[in-house]
């Protein structure tokens, strides 16, 4: 094993969650000048297309929540890189596409900005600081942190939030005339929302060893919850190799939830909000079956009633429980699991590094 691995905690994961906030408050001031500049020229777009894999699609729909909220009206679509590379729509020359990846040389991410130039389309990449082999071309580029030692990416993920958020609060005022998202709430707000998600985690830490034998965990929201939600279940996927599954509320009410069990969890992630009560409804039918109920206390940083702002600061302390979960890996693992376990490179992403 690598002499940079780390067995035990804290692992690399945990140290790129503790700089998240800090990192986000970072994008906001690095980038400020150069998107308020590609806000001038997107302002006339016919559409807005942001595209991304994984988790960094997981920040394309983050995105898409804000520019629809704060960017004057935009037509924003967020799309799976695959999607949208090989069955995305006809594209035009007043088309702009966003390409998210931390690594910038995700194979479907390259063919989806490749696509768009090919259609006389202006695009933006963005990526993570470092020079892979691959990158995607794009006539912007935005860098947001060092490449990360683990491949469950966290504090990525929060830093490309930070660009979208802050290239929509300058959309929305290009195209209005008014801050729709006032810049402190970017610049103050929301790093200090999640500043105070990372002191609950003693609590995620006790909760995590309560349920850590549960069946499966199941986490639902509405609107930009409904992309947090998935988020997390990723991360616990990746990091702890539990069964979790994230979904928007309507779809978990129509279908999945039949195939719940008293012995699951069930993480409701319901901050004010139109979606709230609906969410609230889980609540009393897990309850009626014999589950675990979890509600997450939502953030203070929250501008109108949209929560956009609120997504990254809702997701931490549920994110820590994937970190101080115990590994319950079945023998007969996967090929890319046992080479995740062995290699040193690849094992990062296993919380291994």
């Amino acid at each position: 094993m690598s002499p940079e691995a780390r067995t035990r905690h804290p692992y690399y994961m945990y140290d790129a969650m503790q700089g998240q906030p800090d990192a986000f408050a970072r994008m906001v001031q690095l980038h400020d000048g150069a998107l308020e500049a590609l806000a001038a020229r997107i302002a006339s777009a016919t559409r807005v297309f942001l595209v991304g894999t994984g988790t960094s699609h997981h920040a394309a729909l983050v995105g898409e929540h804000m520019l629809r909220a704060y960017g004057g009206d935009v037509a924003v679509h967020a799309y799976p890189a695959f999607d949208f590379a090989l069955y995305g729509p006809p594209l035009g020359a007043r088309d702009w596409v966003i390409g998210i990846s931390h690594r910038g040389n995700k194979n479907y991410t390259v063919q989806s900005l490749a696509r768009a130039r090919a259609a006389g389309c202006s695009t933006a990449l963005v990526t993570g600081e470092g020079n892979p082999d691959g990158r995607a071309e794009a006539d912007a580029v935005f860098h947001t942190v060092p490449q990360e030692r683990s491949s469950t990416h966290t504090i990525s993920y929060i830093a490309a939030i930070a660009v979208l958020a802050t290239l929509a609060g300058h959309l929305g005022h290009r195209r209005t005339g008014a801050r729709l998202l006032p810049k402190r709430v970017l610049s103050d707000e929301v790093p200090a929302a999640l500043r105070e998600a990372l002191t609950r985690e003693a609590d995620a830490a006790s909760w995590a060893r309560t349920h850590v034998g549960r069946r499966r965990i199941w986490l639902t929201g509405g609107g930009p919850s409904a992309v947090t939600a998935p988020e997390i279940a990723l991360k616990i996927k990746e990091a702890a190799y539990l069964g979790a599954e994230g979904m928007p509320i309507e779809t978990f009410m129509h279908g999945p939830f039949q195939c719940t069990e008293p012995e699951d969890l069930f993480v409701l992630i319901a901050p004010a909000g139109a979606a709230q009560g609906r969410v609230a409804e889980i609540g009393g039918m897990a309850g009626e079956i014999g589950g675990v109920v979890c509600r997450p206390a939502g953030s203070g940083a929250v501008h109108r009633t949209d929560l956009s702002c609120a997504a990254p600061a809702l997701r931490v302390p549920p994110r820590a429980r994937s970190r101080d979960e115990p590994r319950r890996v079945s023998p007969r693992r996967s090929t890319v699991r046992q080479g995740a376990r062995s290699d040193p490179a690849v094992g990062a992403g296993w919380g291994v590094r």
